[in-house]
């Protein structure tokens, strides 16, 4: 007969945690919600170098075996699939119901493939440690076995219970070790089912997942059902959607900004080669405004190259990696997203907590889901860039539904609401499902 652990070590596996992307930050704050609302024991000073406050943490030490350390201190696969379905929903519930389950007490932390900035974008909390898995910028797949050695190394020596894979690529290095370390691992998925960016064997790593994950987290009741339909998974896919932190004090409308924000990596995923032919046919007709666009990526000699044809320089700015995105969205008058796919994109949650009126694609998934078009924001048919232009021209000469949008942003935003996705994966993380060996 099995019993509950005692303690679990839950890590939230990363490609590099430092970089600045909405994977990135909603994983931070999960991880350092989970921290301060004392679901995780204290440490002690010289484990967590004797602060709570979130922290970048010190210098990498180096493990065995080379791995280095950044510290702050068909009918009957159906059946099996439901079952495990119901033993982790019931979990959740019987959370959010305030049942007498006892949750173990959790410890945290982050490993990454590497780690490319010194310290991370978003703050981490100092009780949460964090590991490389190599110390330098190093394409795993290019050494597939080595990493995985690596990976298994810091989980044996870690003692990690709980591997959440925040890109369910990254499964492809922790699903190897669940027989030889008896890891369990999550896979949490952050695009929607049918896009597979970056690598051609996503999709080949999801089907995997569906086979021998201990669980899946998709963001959106849609991208839950699409993976049970196709994948028909072995493991419960439950769906936990990314927190909106609410701002206090609650923000004020800008009525008076003439200024158009977008953010996000430069990469042909948002689609920012779109909203350069977006504003060429906005910014020339209003010359008191301009448009930010912050963030860092590979697409910006292109981007650069576009602006410059369309004589947008003055007006369309790309601003690069920017540490105060707050300042950016309470001058705002408006956020705009041209993303070609999303999972559930923390940027339009976030414009969303500031307030500002959206104008998005609606593109697949996400931005429906966060956006009702005519009462806070607008959804505009995926790529068609006159229709979205239109929409922002509509509110730049109309202040009066600009401020009707900020009047009704949180609007049903209740379901977001971090407490309650925090009580959620905790209650994931803590259910018989997962934690029972």
């Amino acid at each position: 007969m099995t019993s509950p652990r005692q303690s679990v070590h839950v890590a939230f596996f990363s490609g590099d945690i430092t970089r600045s992307g909405g994977t990135e930050n909603v994983s931070i704050m999960l991880a350092n919600a989970l921290v301060s609302e004392a679901l995780l024991p204290e440490t002690s000073s010289q484990e967590a170098g004797g602060a709570s406050a979130p922290s970048a943490g010190p210098s990498r030490k180096e493990n065995a075996g080379g791995v280095f350390r950044r510290g702050t201190s068909d009918s009957e696969s159906d059946n099996a699939a439901r079952s495990a379905s119901g033993i982790a929903e019931r979990a959740v519930s019987h959370s959010l119901t305030g049942g007498a389950y006892t949750q173990p007490p959790l410890k945290l932390s982050f490993i990454s493939l590497f780690e490319e900035n010194p310290k991370p974008f978003f703050p981490i909390d100092s009780r949460v440690t964090r590991h490389t898995v190599y110390p330098t910028v190093t394409h795993g797949i290019q050494h597939y076995f080595d990493t995985v050695r690596r990976l298994k190394t810091i989980v044996k020596e870690q003692r990690v219970d709980i591997l959440v894979d925040i890109d369910g690529i990254l499964d492809m290095y922790s699903l190897p070790l669940k027989r030889s370390t008896g890891v369990k691992v999550i896979s949490w998925e952050h695009f929607n089912y049918h896009q597979n960016p970056g690598v051609p064997y996503r999709k080949l790593t999801r089907r995997w997942a569906a086979r021998k994950a201990d669980a899946i987290v998709t963001l959106t009741e849609a991208d839950r059902k699409l993976y049970e339909c196709n994948t028909h998974p072995k493991c419960p896919v439950i769906a936990i959607p990314n927190p909106m932190q609410r701002i206090t004090p609650e923000p004020v409308y800008d009525v008076d900004s003439r200024t158009i924000i977008s953010s996000g990596r430069l990469t042909y995923q948002k689609g920012f080669d779109m909203l350069v032919d977006v504003a060429a046919r906005v910014l020339p007709q209003h010359p008191d405004w301009r448009w930010l666009i912050l963030g860092e990526g590979e697409d910006r000699p292109m981007l650069e190259q576009k602006i410059t044809q369309a004589n947008l320089g003055k007006q369309l700015i790309l601003t690069g990696r920017v540490d105060n995105m707050a300042d950016y969205y309470r001058k705002a008058a408006m956020f705009v997203m041209t993303s070609r796919f999303e999972g559930l994109p923390m940027v339009l949650l976030e414009a969303k907590a500031h307030k500002l009126p959206i104008v998005s694609f609606d593109c697949e998934t996400g931005p429906a889901e966060i956006v009702t078009d005519g009462v806070n924001g607008e959804l505009v048919a995926p790529g068609d860039i006159a229709d979205m232009a239109g929409r922002i021209d509509l509110l730049i000469d109309d202040e009066e539904r600009r401020v009707r949008y900020a009047i009704h942003a949180w609007d049903d935003a209740d379901r977001f609401s971090k407490a309650l996705i925090v009580r959620q994966w905790s209650a994931l993380l803590n259910s018989h499902a997962i934690c029972e060996k």
